[in-house]
């Protein structure tokens, strides 16, 4: 038998990790050594129309299989378009491997397509290879743990010919993951004290609370003790949206700042400030007890006391000194509603409204489908309507905001889990962005359902254009019928102008195991109240 070369076990401890999929567009150099040996060893190539696309799916991979996700791009204009995905990664905190072709040692002469690429992305890598050394499975080992340890964020692989195709050295064994420290004494005896004093506790729930064991932990504490529960974007589904102490969501809006100032005590359960609005924190006034898996650059607010470590452990500490709470069911009750009111402002009747699309969906797809969200005013009747039961169950870019997100997300997510029917609701503008993405799902043979608000405009902008009080320019769209695009591309589309149609579309698609495009064309205006009711 052959000797494996430096490539095929790279991808064989790849495999071993979990990866089953690398996406990418490939050039014509050291890409196709990965691409034979993925398929040697039973790891599927994913062809994308765009690197962009390619490195968001593997992000999303990453996201719902635990694995680290893997995209893989020529030198040059490839690896600068995969750019933005590496930025989802390092700020939506998915562990990624993003590989690139580079130059052999010997070809200084060449300028040809030649960037410091690693330079380009070590803002947003948390660290890069060459692949220079003496044992390159040693570097690519130190890559993946540093892509996976807290917070998990991208990593960078350059490859040349003549390092990967040669034979690769034995293994050496792997050293024993550092433990992390344990939490500070003096920060659980301060909990103690502030959950001592607390008669109206509330949780906020961020993105570290999606991992499974904090999860459940959550959800255990929830039961056992009632405190009523805010999630972030990104934590949505990591308390039921059908519990009941479930208020809403969490955006830094004026939909759910009078539930928060209501409490005594906020527990900031793994909440990351990269899931902040760009702006002050509010509730200062209100003491607080955060736990987190580690430390941020740029921290949000300065709790009163700060607990790093196993969010899970720290809650089981929390809980052996939980307050009997003072909130009334009445008065929980009476907040969840405000804040489901708030999404559901009236609208006018001329046309079709956000959150009839988002009702007629609910109604005829399965209660267990995952949903995408791309960035835009969609977002915001979809968060706070749809109901997710459990964490990832809907995915969207919130550290990064990136548009062009939902598409490629729910390609991905179709890929890794085939079982589970995945919904992208998108804005227009996103579609565009991404819209050679429905080639990839078709050659993939993967059936997601993509739903289009399509107002023919940047609405959020524009309504923030609106409230400066600027002349409308620069934020709309001409029409476009995207169910005639999706047609194209072999898909079954559905154009909806009016309400009276929208059930029979997603009943269609919903009993369709093809994928469906479903464009409603919608008045951007619908969202000005909405937008003012959730966020101020």
């Amino acid at each position: 038998m052959a000797a494996q070369t430096v490539t095929e076990a790279i991808v064989a401890r790849l495999a071993a990790a979990g990866v089953t999929h690398i996406f990418g567009v490939p050039g014509g150099e050291c890409n196709l050594d990965f691409i034979a040996a993925a398929d040697k060893l039973g790891v599927k190539f994913v062809l994308t129309r765009n690197e962009t696309a390619a490195s968001i799916m593997a992000c999303v991979a990453s996201e719902l299989t635990g694995a680290p996700g893997v995209a893989m791009t020529t030198r040059g204009p490839g690896l600068a378009a995969a750019a933005n995905g590496a930025c989802y990664s390092y700020l939506d905190r998915a562990a990624m491997l993003l590989i690139a072709d580079g130059y052999e040692d010997d070809q200084n002469f060449i300028s040809h397509q030649r960037i410091d690429q690693a330079a380009m992305l070590a803002p947003v890598t948390k660290a890069s290879s060459l692949l220079r050394g003496a044992d390159p499975l040693a570097e690519v080992e130190a890559l993946l743990e540093r892509a996976q340890a807290q917070p998990p964020g991208p990593v960078y692989l350059e490859v040349a010919g003549s390092h990967i195709r040669k034979p690769a050295p034995p293994t050496a064994p792997r050293p024993q993951a550092p433990q992390p420290p344990s939490p500070d004494a003096a920060a659980f005896a301060r909990a103690k004290e502030l959950l001592a004093q607390a008669k109206r506790p509330m949780i906020i729930a961020g993105l570290q609370a999606r991992e499974p064991a904090a999860a459940a932990a959550l959800r255990a504490f929830v039961a056992k003790r009632h405190w009523p529960v805010l999630t972030t974007y990104k934590a949505k589904g990591v308390v039921s949206d059908h519990e009941p102490r479930l208020l809403g969501h969490y955006m830094g809006g004026v939909a759910e700042e009078s539930a928060v100032r209501s409490a005594d005590l906020l527990l900031l359960y793994g909440n990351d400030p990269v899931e902040g609005p760009p702006q002050r924190w509010k509730y200062d006034a209100i003491p607080s007890i955060e736990l987190t898996q580690h430390a941020f650059e740029f921290p949000l607010y300065t709790a009163t006391t700060s607990i790093v470590g196993d969010i899970a452990a720290s809650l089981a500490v929390v809980d052996a000194s939980a307050p009997r709470m003072q909130w009334t069911a009445e008065l929980l009750a009476d907040m969840k509603h405000a804040i489901q009111t708030a999404a559901r402002v009236p609208m006018s009747k001329t046309g079709v409204s956000p959150q009839q699309i988002i009702d007629a969906a609910a109604a005829a797809l399965p209660a267990d489908c995952r949903i995408t969200i791309d960035a835009g005013a969609h977002m915001l009747p979809v968060l706070h309507l749809w109901k997710s039961a459990e964490p990832r169950q809907s995915l969207i870019s919130r550290g990064l905001s990136t548009m062009g997100f939902a598409v490629p997300a729910a390609v991905a997510s179709c890929l890794v889990d085939p079982k589970r029917r995945t919904v992208a609701f998108t804005g227009d503008g996103g579609l565009m962005m991404c819209l050679g993405e429905l080639g990839t799902a078709q050659q993939e043979g993967v059936a997601p359902i993509v739903v289009v608000f399509n107002d023919s405009s940047l609405t959020l902008i524009g309504a923030k254009q609106r409230r400066r009080q600027l002349a409308p320019a620069g934020v709309d769209f001409y029409d476009t019928d995207f169910a005639q695009m999706a047609r194209g591309f072999g898909w079954d589309a559905h154009r909806v102008t009016n309400s009276a149609d929208l059930a029979g579309a997603f009943a269609s698609a919903a009993a369709s195991n093809r994928a469906t495009l479903i464009d409603v064309v919608i008045d951007p205006g619908e969202y000005d109240a909405q937008i003012l009711a959730l966020r101020g």
